[in-house]
């Protein structure tokens, strides 16, 4: 029996050695990756976007005077960027002093090399072109105002300021704007599907169309007291810093003509409407220096 017992106690540890050395082991799995947290941060829409623009309308209305812009330059302040949009034969022919040009059409190609920490100023020849650049710009993160009255309307016209034809090059900056791509995309689409009336009317083409009763719908953006004194038939007074309030009232289904007094602040108006798909176009130099100077007719 002790024989027994003692083989027994053998083939019992050769067992448990055999069963601890194994090279089969069982390891634990590693625990799963946590999940990504959810993206709590909705995505901006251009609807936002084209009322904060408004919301943010200081009393400045993002225009700047000849005579503060001249002070400026006199000053030797460098503090701002001055951008020439009219052509590249007009800038060419005669500019204002330090002014780089980027023309009209080719705006959308720069948003993204203009500085997002300097003050822009820009101009055009009478204001309106310059007035849809500055709401694209501020749109697009930057902070930029038009020169009022343009170049040629303006600074030469009114006040026959000094031109300078020396050359600025245009350097791009290191700090810039960075929007919502999507933001981007449709701010700087405007320019690529820019018609070549330019979103543009002439008094006379507007009467035309009010005369053939074609659909359309006409806002006035000026004072509700100027309103009242006399505006073009059928118009609808909307005054200009309150456009954001009434952003769902705009047609869509058939363009919308908008006119101010001068077209700059019209020309604000239109490129906040077209980037929120409303087909507008302002009345080209507005109501002072276009309708009335055009003696058309008007109606109280």
């Amino acid at each position: 029996q002790v024989k027994w017992l003692a083989m027994f106690l053998v083939v019992l540890m050769m067992s448990a050695f055999a069963v601890g050395c194994g090279t089969t082991t069982q390891t634990q799995a590693p625990a799963p990756a946590p999940a990504p947290a959810p993206n709590t941060t909705a995505a901006v829409t251009i609807e936002q976007v084209a009322d904060k623009y408004y919301a943010n309308m200081g009393a400045d209305i993002y225009k700047i005077s000849e005579a503060d812009l001249k002070a400026k330059i006199d000053a030797g302040d460098t503090s701002f960027l001055l951008i020439d949009i009219r052509s590249a034969e007009d800038y060419a022919k005669g500019h204002i002093k330090g002014a780089v040009n980027i023309p009209f059409a080719k705006v959308g190609e720069y948003l993204d090399q203009l500085p997002a920490d300097k003050e822009i100023i820009e101009y055009c020849y009478t204001g309106q072109t310059a007035g849809q650049t500055v709401a694209i710009m501020n749109m697009y993160g930057l902070k930029a105002k038009s020169l009022n009255l343009g170049f040629a309307t303006g600074w030469v016209g009114k006040n026959n300021f000094p031109v300078d034809t020396a050359p600025v090059e245009f350097k791009a900056a290191a700090n810039v704007a960075k929007p919502d791509p999507a933001i981007a995309k449709i701010l700087k689409d405007y320019y690529t599907n820019m018609p070549k009336d330019v979103h543009k009317i002439a008094s006379k083409d507007l009467q035309a169309k009010i005369d053939a009763g074609e659909p359309m719908q006409v806002i006035d953006l000026r004072s509700a007291a100027d309103f009242a004194k006399g505006h073009i038939k059928g118009a609808i007074n909307i005054p200009f810093k309150e456009v954001n309030k009434h952003f769902a009232e705009f047609a869509k289904d058939k363009p919308v003509y908008v006119y101010c007094y001068t077209g700059q602040t019209a020309g604000q108006t239109v490129a906040v409407l077209n980037v929120l798909g409303i087909n507008a176009y302002s009345l080209h130099a507005g109501w002072d220096l276009g309708w009335m100077a055009d003696k058309m007719p008007v109606t109280q």
